[in-house]
């Protein structure tokens, strides 16, 4: 009898211990699971593939740039007048750095690619390198241009509604003040879809029974903006004019919300 108890206490004594590694490592299991559940395994990535091409071929690669001058900053750029920049920087010659180089307008792409320019100098740059270039004399007045139809004609600063200090929209003879607490509304009307000829809409404009004018002054600028039926805008400055194709719902706006006019067959479609 003696023997069988002995037996019988060495069976549980084995069992004990299975029991104990089991119970231990499903509480591991389970501890483990409920940490990387709080904390999910973030993915390291080695270094950043670096872009070697040179700084001109890099900034000419890229679409989304934004440019600032002493007046205002970080005005989106449209891709046609990038395409008119891109151009005039095909005519610049790599030189030396400089030491007397005061930036008037500046500019950056999303990721990263930054550039300046003192109408002298042309300075692209980023975190690890820069390189300069030379504007030729000849060219000046011609780059300068540009740049300012970049900022000026550009749908993202027309609706920089901070800047306005005063709209005023007519329609034959009839003359609407907006308010300030208004010019919210009004640019969040303004929806660009892209820049277009000037033969189309000229042609909307004639055919449309209304049309409307809106004058904006604003910080050391002056913006003229000509609905030319409901799909075509005119923007115009002292620095140039464009024509964009919109969203009706700016000239919908000013035809029901501000000057209350009724909707005709007859309106331009």
């Amino acid at each position: 009898m003696a023997k069988k108890r002995k037996v019988k206490k060495g069976v549980i004594v084995a069992i004990s211990i299975v029991a104990f590694f089991i119970i231990y490592g499903f509480a591991f299991w389970a501890g483990t699971y409920l940490d990387n559940k709080d904390n999910p395994k973030v993915e390291t990535k080695g270094d950043e593939e670096i872009d070697e091409r040179p700084l001109m071929k890099q900034l000419s690669s890229k679409k989304n740039i934004y440019m600032s001058n002493e007046v205002v900053e970080n005005i989106k750029v449209d891709e046609t007048y990038w395409e008119e920049v891109k151009y005039e920087l095909t005519k610049l010659s790599q030189v030396r750095k400089s030491d007397k180089f005061t930036p008037i307008y500046t500019g950056y792409s999303d990721d990263g690619v930054r550039f300046s320019t003192d109408l002298n100098l042309f300075r692209i740059y980023t975190v690890n390198q820069e390189v300069y270039y030379k504007i030729p004399v000849s060219e000046k007045e011609q780059f300068e241009k540009v740049l300012n139809c970049s900022i000026y004609t550009s749908f993202d600063f027309v609706k920089k509604y901070k800047t306005w200090k005063s709209v005023n929209i007519s329609y034959n003879d009839k003359n609407k003040t907006i308010h300030k607490w208004k010019y919210d509304d009004l640019a969040y009307k303004m929806s660009a879809k892209r820049i277009v000829g000037k033969i189309q809409p000229e042609k909307n404009k004639e055919r449309s029974k209304y049309n409307f004018t809106i004058d904006i002054q604003g910080d050391n600028y002056t913006l003229k903006i000509e609905t030319m039926g409901k799909d075509y805008v005119k923007i115009s400055s002292d620095k140039g004019k464009v024509y964009y194709e919109v969203s009706i719902a700016l000239y919908e706006y000013l035809r029901d919300t501000i000057f209350k006019l009724p909707t005709d067959s007859d309106d331009s479609e």
